[in-house]
């Protein structure tokens, strides 16, 4: 590896870090009762229920915010926000993936237990 791929990479590491730590302080402010309350909330909002479909909708909402905001008319590399609208992006898509996941594994279990 030459040392442009090492900073890359080491970069996007300490990145991966960076967001986690993010995405934990964020997380305490929900509390322990329900983490998933802000897109419970939405989702019953917007779609009358909260179910895992109607949460992962009401997320991709939310990321569109940021994805709005970063490919805006007149943003730039330089604009002050952008890192952090790229973060919440990325925090936001990880949080999607673990609501596809539970989808994917609530089906498996109403599936299971239909053949039982």
């Amino acid at each position: 590896m030459n040392e442009q791929t090492n900073d890359l990479t080491d970069s996007c590491i300490n990145k991966f870090h960076e967001l986690a730590n993010l995405f934990k302080e964020k997380n305490k402010q929900y509390g322990d009762k329900d983490q998933l309350a802000n897109f419970r909330n939405g989702a019953m909002l917007q779609y009358g229920d909260d179910s895992w479909e109607h949460m992962y909708e009401t997320a991709k909402s939310y990321c569109l915010k940021h994805v709005a905001h970063v490919f805006g008319a007149g943003q730039t590399i330089d604009e002050e926000k952008i890192s952090e609208s790229l973060g919440d992006i990325a925090v936001y898509c990880i949080i999607m993936q673990y609501m596809v996941e539970s989808n994917k594994q609530a089906a498996e279990k109403t599936k299971e237990n239909d053949h039982e």
